[in-house]
């Protein structure tokens, strides 16, 4: 029994690891969709690499949270509150984030880092503009 452990111990150990993302977990046995259900809050924000986390924290409320369900619904609390509908993209690697309001259109965030209390978000915007969103579990 003890080799056992010891043999398996060993393989993961030398087994190159096969993170998704870039700053991902080496191993889990969580599904993606696992991890990224919950409930989110902000831990830090940058905007083309300059931290802007007390203005968006300041405009999104103290006590935003985004909580993701896992069946494919999210709700955001804090000065905006809203709800709507999330999807993986086909390679795992992004979020598609639809609001149920009226005229919204879908937002798409590269996920970075996607642990069990770690969600990080990555937007390009068509101007090049890159915001990166850490979350924590809340």
């Amino acid at each position: 029994m003890i080799t056992l452990a010891l043999a398996a111990i060993t393989l993961i150990v030398l087994t190159p690891s096969c993170s998704k993302y870039a700053e991902g977990s080496k191993f889990t046995l969580l599904t993606k969709k696992a991890r990224l259900t919950g409930e989110w809050v902000i831990e830090s924000v940058t905007y083309n690499g300059t931290d802007q986390t007390s203005i968006y924290t300041t405009a999104v409320g103290a006590n935003y949270v985004l909580e993701i369900e896992k069946d494919g619904g999210y709700r955001t609390e804090g000065l905006s509150p809203d709800t709507g509908k999330w999807e993986l993209g086909e390679d795992k690697d992004d979020i598609f984030i639809t609001s149920d309001q009226v005229g919204s259109t879908q937002v798409t965030f590269r996920i970075v880092r996607l642990a069990s209390k770690e969600l990080w978000l990555k937007q390009t915007q068509t101007n090049g503009d890159i915001i990166q969103i850490n979350y924590k579990a809340k």
